[in-house]
């Protein structure tokens, strides 16, 4: 039964991390006086980029002098399915140390899986962080540059934005904890 344990926490980091590219990486929900109580929502998607009510959103960032998004604005999404790719690599290289029982291996593929998500959370910051201080001075409502919604709710003029992870990113935080959990049983 303990193999069949350190087999399943050797191969199910992989199987999270395969499933977490067809899955949400990040959501941004706008609302403003004009669209009472709808919300619009943009979603991120590892292969296909930023989905949902993007022209919407797009009107929203005209009038208060945001850039464009979506893909052909936002070229940034083009290096998701590469980061992933080397998520899955890492992560395979995860598996195969721990049934093979290379602790040392299986423990430095966790650290740089750890790493790539700390690696995506400071990208996701700074991009935001640049979208938010580029502010266009001809734009019919003036703001100032502000502090990106990276996470949470925040009021943005007479806007509300909130951000927040997806379950793609959940899926890798849990790959990585389901591995330090079972580095306990490899000896």
């Amino acid at each position: 039964m303990g193999s069949v344990l350190n087999a399943s926490a050797a191969v199910l980091p992989l199987v999270l991390a395969v499933a977490s590219v067809f899955l949400p990486l990040w959501y941004f929900q706008f609302n403003a006086p004009f669209l009472g109580q709808r919300w619009l929502e943009v979603t991120i998607y590892p292969l296909e980029g930023i989905k949902g009510a993007v022209q919407d959103v797009n009107v929203i960032n005209h009038y208060v002098g945001l850039s464009m998004i979506g893909n052909e604005y936002v070229p940034e999404v083009s290096y998701l399915p590469h980061f992933y790719a080397a998520v899955i690599a890492v992560t395979a290289v995860y598996s195969f140390s721990a049934l093979t029982r290379r602790r040392r291996a299986a423990q430095a593929s966790l650290v740089v899986m750890a790493a790539l998500i700390v690696v995506l959370f400071v990208f996701v910051y700074f991009w935001l962080y640049r979208f938010t201080h580029t502010i266009h001075p001809d734009a019919p409502i003036k703001i100032e540059p502000f502090d990106p919604p990276f996470l949470g709710e925040h009021k943005i003029a007479n806007i509300v934005v909130r951000s927040y992870f997806g379950p793609s990113i959940g899926l890798h935080i849990a790959a990585v904890a389901i591995g330090f959990a079972s580095m306990k049983r490899m000896r």
